[in-house]
């Protein structure tokens, strides 16, 4: 393919392409975003938005319920899947850091075999693009076959939701 044409074939299809920014997304990844619709190189921005069912949960329910589900952690990473639930059903702060502060503020006197650390959480968020979705659209995934790490977070976020008493 020539360069000229090229060139006019990724221009059409750029007047074509939308990104999605959803909550929770960096600062880093919305200005990309609007640089790339500035330099048309996207026709749109669209922000994602649910309707999860906000619900408010003491500190005390909700370090009963987290301690119930990290005797179940097969791996420290599946902290991620309680990161995703406290955020999109609870409220909490989608900022990792701010979450593991507080997470470790909540449980600081509570020993457990796999703490809640920043790397925990942002690790499994970095290389599986799912786990940084809404819960919704975990609901919708359906995982490859041999896919280990989503089926357990998925686990431990249902079983999460039920000892919250959530419905999702």
């Amino acid at each position: 393919m020539k360069r000229r044409q090229f060139r006019n074939f990724f221009s059409r299809k750029a007047r074509q392409m939308k990104i999605i920014i959803e909550n929770g997304d960096s600062e880093e990844k919305i200005m990309m975003a609007e640089a790339l619709l500035a330099n048309g190189l996207v026709s749109a921005i669209e922000e994602q938005t649910y309707s999860c069912q906000k619900v408010q949960k003491s500190d005390d329910e909700v370090a009963k319920a987290v301690i119930g589900v990290a005797g179940s952690f097969g791996v420290c990473t599946q902290w991620a899947a309680v990161y995703r639930v406290l955020v999109d059903f609870c409220g909490w702060d989608s900022d990792v850091a701010k979450f593991t502060k507080r997470m470790n503020i909540l449980l600081k006197d509570v020993r457990m075999s796999h703490r809640c650390t920043y790397q925990s959480i942002q690790k499994p968020l970095s290389s599986s693009s799912i786990l940084r979705k809404n819960y919704q659209e975990w609901k919708k995934y359906r995982a490859p076959k041999g896919d280990r790490v989503f089926p357990r977070q998925m686990f431990i976020a249902e079983n999460l939701l039920k000892l919250l008493s959530i419905c999702a």
